[in-house]
């Protein structure tokens, strides 16, 4: 299970590489043009790995008894909506960027279709120096994230729930990719605390979770394959291209159940909050050559750590779900709203 989550996790992280080449070709914008455009692009699964990193970490509001614990299994299926599988490039505030065709100005973002986006022209002193469309997307507009926790009642009335797979290394066509995950929550049934409360026939508890996904990935970039006629990139003497990838998430609120037989319905209402930065490092060099009343002239943009992109989201979240005991294990579902719409499924086996 660890190694299906960290290829889930490996597979978004080559699709928000989206293409080595269109990385670069958007460093001859320049830093800020490739920042917006980077952001727009990437916006959608940023956003849908947070609320799958918030999702799955509890099936009822009841806690475990004393050294009680459970072991679960689930998928979290993140719908994108159809208005995020698009960006209008009219709306980035793009400065040295241009349509070469102004009423093709709607490009795919990567939960887009599969088909390249519209032409961008690079000016430089009113001339067209540079060329490129805007990349095609994945064509999939759903983010499985799967996820595997184990659940322990180390206090009386609380569980601590963990998440952990330990740093893995895969191959990424040669280059060496490195992904490691971790999350902690606390599920506890304050209900049990209040005389009043107690008598009622439900269980109520507070939650609180945090996890963490970092990846880095080597990249092996050929400055050849970037010549474009009066620009080419040089890369910098150190050779240390990489991208960094991290998300942070967090969700807290209150949570409700009722148990009727076999069968428990839950919900839940709090916040969630989620964090991801995309940094692509190392030294890239964009050297551009025009023609100015018969003059060539010759610059060079020093771009450092060029890409330095951060995508935030912070929500009201409620969700709902149903659960199915039979014998040692349990069979649960429900449906979460965050950022986006998202739908989760599992299994759980344990000793209450």
């Amino acid at each position: 299970m660890k190694k299906l989550i960290l290829l889930i996790f490996a597979g978004i992280l080559c699709q928000i590489t989206f293409s080595q080449s269109n990385v670069v070709e958007f460093l001859k914008a320049g830093k800020s043009d490739a920042n917006s455009l980077v952001r727009a692009y990437l916006n959608p699964y940023a956003l849908a790995l947070g609320d799958g990193l918030n999702n799955g970490w509890y099936n009822s509001a009841k806690t475990h008894k004393l050294f009680g614990f459970d072991f679960s299994i689930n998928v979290s299926a993140i719908q994108i909506p159809n208005e995020a599988t698009t960006f209008d490039l009219n709306e980035l505030g793009l400065t040295r960027l241009t349509l070469e065709d102004p009423s093709k100005h709607i490009a795919p973002t990567v939960a887009g279709t599969d088909v390249e986006g519209p032409r961008l022209l690079v000016r430089e002193n009113g001339k067209t120096i540079a060329s490129f469309n805007t990349p095609p997307g994945a064509g999939l507009d759903i983010v499985p994230v799967p996820m595997a926790q184990i659940g322990f009642g180390l206090l009386p009335h609380t569980d601590i729930i963990g998440r952990f797979v330990p740093e893995m290394k895969y191959d990424n066509d040669g280059d060496e990719m490195k992904i490691g995950f971790w999350g902690v929550g606390v599920k506890h049934n304050f209900k049990e605390w209040i005389p009043v409360l107690k008598a009622l026939p439900f269980d109520a508890s507070i939650f609180g979770s945090y996890s963490a996904v970092n990846a880095q990935s080597e990249l092996s970039l050929d400055p050849n394959d970037f010549s474009d006629g009066n620009v080419k990139v040089v890369f910098g003497a150190d050779q240390n291209q990489m991208l960094k990838f991290n998300t942070k998430t967090s969700k807290f609120g209150l949570i409700l159940s009722k148990k009727i037989g076999i069968l428990t319905v839950f919900g839940g209402i709090g916040q969630s909050k989620s964090e991801t930065t995309i940094d692509l490092l190392g030294k890239y060099i964009i050297e551009t050559t025009y023609n100015i009343n018969g003059t060539d002239i010759v610059t060079k943009d020093n771009l450092d750590d060029p890409i330095d992109v951060t995508f935030e989201s912070t929500n009201l979240c409620v969700d709902a779900g149903l659960r199915v005991k039979l014998a040692f294990f349990s069979l649960y579902g429900s449906i979460n709203k965050a950022e986006y719409t998202s739908y989760n499924a599992g299994v759980s086996l344990g000793f209450r």
